[in-house]
């Protein structure tokens, strides 16, 4: 009970944290940061300072003022009172508490910090958070309520990540100024009659000065303020962020690639300089073009977090953090891509492409040599893609029948690699997801029952579609041509994602290879039947207007 001056070394030690306290409000426990012009603190007045009392309570507000010899009159006025002749002229509040009656009290912080900071809130995490280099969301200033008191009492705590705090402060000029007030006194042992008798000390430093006193036995506390200052110049944080934009001051991997301007396999840096363009073509140097190999694995990573990447075409974006241009596969199963666009990637994340580096057992896909290399159009037809692009401009028709995939669905469905089982029943089962969960059954009713269609009560879509095709003109065996293919995949989703195995799942599984060698060439052929079968049905569903 006697030592609250305790507090005050816990309080320097969590100024010089990876998270800086800028307001505490519990029993006994309180700490309230600022800002304050760093021309107002070389050195700190401490005189001024001490008398001055800030509250968390205070804020904007239209100031109406009359008297004293002035015109009445109306103005923005900050809680901090920044007129010029103020301490924190110049400086700025972070943390307002806002309450109003029949709300709880809540907390609200500068939007020129949140904004400079590029941070958003998210309730679920209690904080504000951003997207860091490696794509996760990462919290910078944390708004956290503190647990309940023996009374019920909950108070808040608010930090900021001190090297965001820091830049912050560098850039804007400031310096941070913390009132603290820390009390120790047991009121159910001792009871509390006030500070009379209480025997006093003081304690002052160029950014720390406090006032203490304790009563023996009985009560003790201390409040003052203590300054915290940048650790780096403008000038530092300017030198830091152009580093971190400068590919060539980062670290990079080295990779076997396909030296493709020497006809040899070798091991090359991605670092900007270890290869050359077809302008410059440095002699003895790789071109940045070079291909480079990786197991099909390499792709599980970013298959399996859908909410993290994004995989659209060829290309591979983490968030906001990082994409790979380019990326295909080619006949043996390999994925590839190019040394240049390797070196963009984040070290952690060309780490992990190394472990799945090889040398190349196949050239690159005809696709990836026709478009990077000669700059043509590909005459090839990616079915998948295809089926992206249909079920788009189906999303933005807006027809009764066709409920709105989304782009989440769109990305969701890839290619499976060549060996991998449970990975090709995944893959069916998001284009099944794609195409036929984007029929709606009620409005396929009432188009059959329009088109003198007979159906049965629990016809589902595939039925009733098969259906309204034979009332639209076709025969009942070019109806069934048509709808084989999506009939064949709803049936493998069922089969192949079910929780037991069984011998028809091993059947269709050795079917698939026996018939189309790999799991993709199987599930190319099937997307290209149900693309075929899409097309035909858009056509007869829209009165014989295919959607282009």
């Amino acid at each position: 009970m006697e030592n609250a001056v305790a507090s005050v070394e816990y309080l320097k030690l969590a100024m010089t944290g990876q998270w800086i306290p800028i307001y505490v409000s519990a029993p006994f426990f309180y700490v309230l940061a600022v800002l304050m012009s760093q021309e107002k603190a070389n050195p700190v007045d401490h005189a001024r300072l001490a008398g001055l009392f800030v509250d968390a309570s205070s804020g904007w507000r239209l100031e109406h003022s009359w008297g004293g010899g002035e015109p009445e009159r109306m103005y923005l006025a900050s809680g901090l009172g920044e007129s010029g002749g103020s301490t924190f002229a110049g400086g700025q509040q972070l943390v307002y508490r806002r309450q109003m009656h029949g709300l709880e009290a809540y907390i609200e912080l500068d939007q020129r910090l949140v904004q400079a900071l590029d941070v958003h809130f998210m309730p679920e995490r209690s904080a504000y958070c951003r997207i860091n280099g490696s794509g996760d969301i990462e919290a910078v200033i944390k708004v956290e309520r503190l647990p309940p008191d023996k009374n019920g009492h909950r108070g808040h705590l608010v930090s900021v990540r001190a090297e965001d705090l820091g830049k912050y402060m560098a850039v804007t000029g400031t310096v941070l100024a913390a009132k603290f007030d820390f009390t120790r006194v047991d009121h159910k042992k001792i009871g509390f009659d006030g500070w009379d008798g209480a025997e006093r000390d003081s304690f002052k430093a160029p950014d720390l000065v406090h006032h203490s006193g304790r009563v023996p036995g009985r009560c003790s506390f201390a409040n003052g303020w203590i300054i915290v200052r940048p650790a780096k110049t403008v000038a530092e944080v300017m030198e830091e962020e152009n580093a971190a934009v400068d590919r060539s001051k980062r670290q990079h991997v080295n990779f076997i690639i396909q030296d493709i301007r020497h006809g040899r396999i070798v091991t090359c840096s991605a670092a900007p300089g270890a290869s050359t363009n077809y302008f410059d073509a440095v002699e003895g140097l790789p071109f940045e073009l070079s291909p480079v190999f990786f197991r099909a694995e390499v792709m599980a990573k970013y298959k399996a977090d859908t909410d993290k990447y994004q995989i659209d075409g060829r290309m591979i974006r983490c968030r906001e953090a990082w994409e790979l241009r380019s990326f295909d596969i080619n006949e043996a199963g390999q994925v590839h891509t190019y040394l240049q666009d390797l070196s963009h990637l984040p070290y952690e994340e060309q780490l992990y492409w190394k472990s799945f580096n090889e040398e190349p057992k196949a050239p690159i896909s005809k696709r990836s040599y026709t478009s990077d290399f000669l700059g043509e159009w590909t005459d090839e037809i990616d079915p998948l893609d295809e089926l992206k692009r249909l079920t788009t401009t189906l999303d933005g028709e807006c027809f009764p029948w066709w409920v709105t995939r989304g782009q989440a669905v769109r990305l969701a469905a890839q290619y499976p690699s060549l060996e991998n089982a449970a990975e090709w029943g995944d893959e069916i089962l998001h284009l099944d997801q794609l195409v036929v969960e984007g029929f709606k059954d009620s409005e396929l009713r009432k188009i059959a029952a329009f088109r003198g269609a007979t159906v049965a009560a629990n016809w589902r879509s595939l039925r009733l579609i098969e259906a309204i095709l034979v009332a639209t003109g076709n025969s009942p065996e070019q109806a069934k041509a048509i709808m084989v293919p999506l009939q064949r995949m709803h049936a493998l989703r069922s089969i192949l994602t079910a929780h037991t195995g069984g011998a028809t799942k091993g059947e269709e599984q050795r079917k698939a290879i026996a018939e189309h060698n790999t799991y993709r060439a199987h599930f190319e052929h099937l997307a290209s039947g149900v693309l075929d079968g899409l097309t035909a049905i858009i056509a007869a569903l829209d009165g014989d207007k295919a959607v282009t």
